[in-house]
């Protein structure tokens, strides 16, 4: 009975462990296969200088998609976040082309005029943020099934108890 307790309490406990930070490998291959791309995108369509893991996302298109729900490891959010941007015409450069656009064109969403910027542009006001993009409330089911076990480790451990 208590390999069975110590069993199920380690299995909700690596639930709990931290993952090395990376960024979602499957990606730019959907994002190639939605938008119809020759070819995937380059992290660094997300990710400044191509440098991926948490909190690495801080592109203009990157913080773009997350403001419309990405979330990472999530191909749904994906999609629904491209075919909002493609809907809104969204311009995450200010170069007068929306990103999806500039995506199947093979251009940069990120660099307006192939240089990142316009000379004198002061720079966009920011459409994203802690209150807009998705925070990681969203990976706290691992908090849960350690609490769920716990309990259970418990509930079975007081049966097992004789009664006086």
């Amino acid at each position: 009975m208590k390999k069975r307790i110590i069993l199920a309490a380690l299995l909700a406990f690596s639930g709990t462990i931290a993952r090395p930070a990376s960024a979602t490998p499957s990606f730019p291959g959907a994002i190639r296969g939605h938008l119809g791309l020759g070819e995937p995108p380059p992290c660094a369509l997300c990710h400044a200088g191509g440098q991926t893991g948490r909190g690495t996302v801080t592109t203009p298109f990157g913080a773009t998609m997350r403001s419309r729900g990405l979330v990472a490891y999530d191909e749904s959010t994906l999609r629904t976040a491209l075919d909002a941007l493609a809907a809104e015409k969204k311009d995450s450069d200010h170069d007068g082309v929306p990103d999806v656009a500039e995506l199947t064109s093979g251009a940069d969403p990120n660099a307006a005029g192939g240089d990142g910027g316009v000379a004198g542009e002061a720079p966009p006001v920011p459409e994203y943020g802690c209150a807009a993009a998705p925070g990681e409330a969203a990976h706290t089911g691992s908090g849960v099934a350690l609490g769920i076990a716990l309990a259970f480790a418990g509930l079975v451990r007081s049966k097992a108890r004789p009664r006086a």
